[in-house]
């Protein structure tokens, strides 16, 4: 099904638009969480359900003018939500464990979704603690970047090559070595300057 099908589905809130969502991208969701992130089985589906949930309530805001770009853009909201994984893994407890309802998993997404307020996702970045100097200092500095230099630094720290890059974020991987060459440069700059300040 192409991703304007999924949108109309989605934007008339009928069910199936979040059962194509899945069917087209929850095994390839799950298996970059449990391959690329080294996440268990449990983790890797948590993070997959609130990606859809997510997905389910943001779509409808966005246009795409190809697959590839609306496929980059589902691909940048899985990974905001297994870095905030591995943000709250490190803020929480031992020995608390989250369980995920697997024999449900076609209407679970969906019921959580309508309690989520579509606030809470525009203030995702804002409600982050960050208590490592280093780190601060790091969000601070890619906040400067633009866009696509955040988004090809990330990629190729997750060992993407240039031409899966090149089809992620739906550009040309002519230039791509040296835009991720000068974005590399431009965040280190960026970081020496805020240290001698």
């Amino acid at each position: 099904m192409r991703y304007q099908s999924i949108i109309q589905l989605i934007e008339i809130k009928d069910p199936k638009g979040l059962e194509e969502l899945y069917q087209a991208y929850g095994s390839r969701f799950y298996a970059y969480a449990v391959q690329r992130w080294h996440l268990t089985e449990d983790e890797a589906w948590d993070v997959v359900y609130k990606t859809l949930e997510t997905l389910v309530l943001k779509l409808s805001n966005y246009q795409f003018q190809s697959q590839a770009l609306f496929e980059g853009f589902l691909f940048k909201v899985l990974v905001n939500f297994l870095r905030q994984h591995f943000r709250s893994k490190r803020n929480s407890h031992q020995g608390e464990i989250d369980f995920v309802d697997l024999n449900n998993e076609r209407e679970m997404p969906y019921q959580i979704s309508k309690q989520i307020s579509k606030s809470a996702f525009s203030d995702y970045y804002k409600t982050e603690t960050v208590e490592n100097p280093a780190l601060v200092m790091l969000n601070e500095a890619l906040s400067k970047l633009e866009p696509h230099e955040k988004d090809i630094l990330l990629l190729r720290a997750q060992n993407y090559t240039y031409d899966e890059i090149a089809d992620l974020l739906g550009i040309d991987n002519n230039q791509l070595k040296v835009k991720h060459h000068r974005a590399k440069q431009k965040l280190l700059n960026l970081i020496n300057e805020s240290q001698n300040k």
